[in-house]
């Protein structure tokens, strides 16, 4: 008979999270899982470069380090890892912890591969069966895109990661995963519950899994909520949530570190990324947030259920990665006074100078950093008068341009006004990148019929 409860941690927000808070748990023997989501739409091209350059690789370089470090320590302790930390290559990333675990003499550790969200070599197949992978913001016709693709990844759900752990599974490298359904999968496997049909238990466990799944911004990180967040941040305690088998969870963090747990950090969680709080996309089921019931029990303590459950959509998203060629950016600084004036004269010496330059340049992009770098247009902008009190403001010129040779004759061009242009810029190398490819993505929707899972079990 499974217990009562079980305890699941969020130990990991993205590709690159400190694994400190997952370890911190692992040393505590608070949890029994931990869940790591390692893969975003961005990651996925990120992780498609890395295996341009190396067939081997696709895969969080990350799992690496934890390898040596939280892996050998969860497993030591009881605890199971349970990730999409197999990004485009499951197979080799778990052939790869599997090595480094066995090198540090750690043996008899069972590492699961969850195959069957990649879709590159099926693109054709899907097209002929009648699908015109038309694109979900556009409805444009996948037909009519001009660009190559670089991978196509569907978002599978819990099946396969209760497979993988009623095999007996320790740690699990799964590819594209939707983010929740790694906790649903604990959950289903945990309790038993069927996946068909036990909509309203799913519901709460996918809800439990999306307040996991950013790791420490359950638990007082990146809070508007909170603010000013007047607890450390340096040592934020991700969140833990201790699961009932109707669903209900109470969520915590270890008390020995920082952050926050409240009612305010879970509701403010449960909102991102949901578009509709009454349908709740998710591959094993939709879920309806409007009834859900968030309540504080004590300092560092809150309550959570009422998510209810339908059911699940027809069909799975697809990410498709194009490649549209290439991105260069440099960066320039400019100092008071005049600061805001110098950029924008500088901004227009560069348009001047490239519009004569015998290259092709796609599209540009120039924003003065500290005015309107990360908001461009849709926030307000000081007052005119205001503007060259400013002490300095930073330029980023970036183009887009499908000739690799464009982007070095750009910058090039523009050195000059290193002395013909406004006085007092900087610039300093490294700052910028030249011809890093532009992956862009392109979302449809595939019959999950054409979806072909495989669980493979790897042993340190």
């Amino acid at each position: 008979m499974p217990a009562e409860t079980v305890r699941i941690a969020g130990g990991q927000g993205f590709y690159g999270d400190s694994p400190a808070a997952a370890i911190a748990i692992a040393k505590e023997k608070a949890c029994d899982y931990i869940v790591n989501d390692a893969l975003a739409e961005l990651t996925m091209s990120i992780l498609q470069k890395d295996k341009m350059k190396d067939p081997k690789l696709g895969y969080p370089r990350d799992i690496e380090f934890n390898a040596t470090t939280l892996f050998p320590l969860a497993f030591k302790n009881g605890i199971k890892i349970v990730s999409n930390s197999g990004g485009l290559n499951p197979v080799n990333a778990a052939k790869r912890v599997a090595a480094i675990m066995n090198q540090q003499g750690i043996t008899g550790v069972k590492i699961a591969a969850i195959t069957g969200d990649d879709f590159l070599p099926k693109l054709k197949e899907v097209l002929e069966s009648g699908n015109e992978l038309s694109n979900m913001d556009t409805a444009q016709p996948f037909r009519e895109n001009e660009y190559p693709p670089t991978h196509a990844n569907v978002y599978i759900g819990s099946k396969s990661i209760k497979e993988a752990l009623d095999e007996g599974a320790d740690i699990i490298l799964a590819g594209r995963v939707a983010d929740p359904c790694l906790t649903l999968g604990v959950l289903a496997h945990h309790f038993g519950w069927d996946l068909e049909k036990d909509l309203d238990k799913m519901a709460c466990g996918i809800s439990v899994g999306h307040l996991l799944e950013c790791g420490g911004q359950a638990s007082g990180g990146n809070s508007y909520a909170e603010w000013p967040m007047d607890y450390p941040l340096s040592n934020l305690g991700y969140p833990i949530a201790e699961v009932s088998e109707d669903g209900s969870a109470v969520f915590s963090k270890l008390e020995s570190q920082g952050g926050k747990m409240s009612r305010n950090t879970l509701r403010e969680q449960l909102v991102y990324e949901i578009h509709d709080p009454a349908n709740y996309l998710t591959p094993d089921v939709t879920v309806d947030l409007t009834a859900v019931n968030i309540e504080d029990l004590e300092p560092n303590k809150v309550s959570f259920s009422g998510a209810q459950g339908k059911a699940r959509p027809e069909k799975l998203k697809m990410t498709i990665g194009l490649m549209e060629g290439f991105i260069t950016e440099q960066f320039f600084f400019f100092s008071w006074p005049y600061a805001h004036l110098k950029a924008k004269k500088f901004i227009e010496a560069v348009e001047q100078i490239w519009a004569k330059l015998p290259i092709k340049i796609e599209s540009s992009n120039h924003r003065i950093i500290g005015l309107n770098g990360i908001h461009e247009d849709a926030a307000p902008s000081p007052a005119s008068d205001k503007l060259d009190d400013v002490n300095e403001l930073g330029v980023r010129l970036a183009i887009k341009h499908v000739d690799p040779k464009a982007g070095k004759m750009a910058m090039q061009s523009i050195v000059c006004l290193g002395l013909n242009g406004p006085p007092g810029a900087i610039s300093m190398p490294g700052w910028g990148k030249m011809n890093k490819a532009l992956l862009s993505l392109w979302p449809t929707l595939v019959d999950r019929e054409m979806v072909d899972e495989k669980v493979e079990i790897f042993t340190s």
